[in-house]
C-alpha cells in the first residue's frame, strides 16, 4: 500500500499561497498516478483491456505539468533558499533536485514500455512493471516533500523569501480547479479525469 503524500500540514497566513499552491498541484499529480496505476491493475486482472489513449494522455499530463513546471519553480524558489536558511537540508535536497533531473528521462522509459506493449502485448507485463516502479518513486518524493522538507521551510523561510515564493507558485495553473492563465494543464487534466473510469474519475465505472 502507499502512502499518501497529504499528510495534516498547519500553515501561517503569510504562507499559505504559495504551499497551498504545492500541495494542489501535488494532488493533482496523485490522482494522475494513482488513475495510471488502477488502470495498470484492471487490466493486469483481466478486468479491462488498457486504455492507451487514456495511458498516454496521463504521461503527457506528467509531463507538461509536474516535469515542466511544478519541479522547475520547486527547485529555483524553494530548494535554492532553503538551503541558504538551513545548510543541513541539503542532503536531503540533493536527492530532490537529483530526481527532478532524471525524471524526464524516467518518464521517456515509460513512454518507451508503453509503445513496445501497443506494438507487441506481450510487453505489457514489463510496462506494468514499469508503471509501479514509477508510481512507487513519485509517492517516495512527494512523501519526503510533504513530510520534511515543507515543515522545514515553514520554521525557516522568511517572510520576504515567502513573497518571492508566493509570486512565482501564483503564476501557476491550479489542475484541480482551473484558477490561474495556463489552461492547457486545466484541459488535459480535466479530461483525464473525464477519461478514467470512478472511482479515480468521472467515467463510467468498468466492469
Amino acid at each position: 500500500m502507499i502512502k499518501t503524500p497529504f499528510s495534516e500540514h498547519r500553515e501561517r497566513n503569510d504562507m499559505k499561497s504559495a504551499l497551498t499552491v504545492i500541495r494542489d498541484e501535488h494532488r493533482a499529480l496523485a490522482a494522475v498516478l494513482r488513475g495510471l496505476q488502477f488502470t495498470v491493475e484492471q487490466a493486469r486482472n483481466g478486468r479491462q483491456n488498457p486504455d492507451l489513449v487514456l495511458l498516454k494522455s496521463m504521461l503527457d499530463y506528467i509531463e507538461a505539468f509536474p516535469d515542466k513546471l511544478h519541479h522547475p519553480k520547486e527547485d529555483k524558489y524553494i530548494y535554492r533558499v532553503l538551503r541558504e536558511r538551513d545548510p543541513d537540508t541539503a542532503e536531503k535536497l540533493d536527492v530532490l533536485e537529483e530526481e527532478h533531473r532524471q525524471e524526464p528521462e524516467w518518464l521517456g522509459k515509460l513512454r518507451s514500455k508503453l509503445e513496445a506493449f501497443e506494438q507487441d502485448s506481450t510487453n505489457f507485463e514489463q510496462f506494468a512493471d514499469a508503471v509501479e516502479w514509477y508510481v512507487n518513486s513519485h509517492f517516495s518524493h512527494m512523501n519526503m516533500e510533504e513530510e520534511v522538507i515543507l515543515p522545514i521551510a515553514e520554521k525557516v523561510l522568511q517572510p520576504e523569501d515567502w513573497k518571492t515564493i508566493d509570486a512565482a507558485f501564483a503564476s501557476n495553473e491550479d489542475p484541480l480547479v482551473g484558477v490561474g492563465t495556463q489552461r492547457q494543464f486545466r484541459d488535459l487534466f480535466s479530461r483525464i479525469v473525464n477519461l478514467m473510469p470512478a472511482p479515480y474519475g468521472l467515467g463510467p465505472e468498468r466492469g
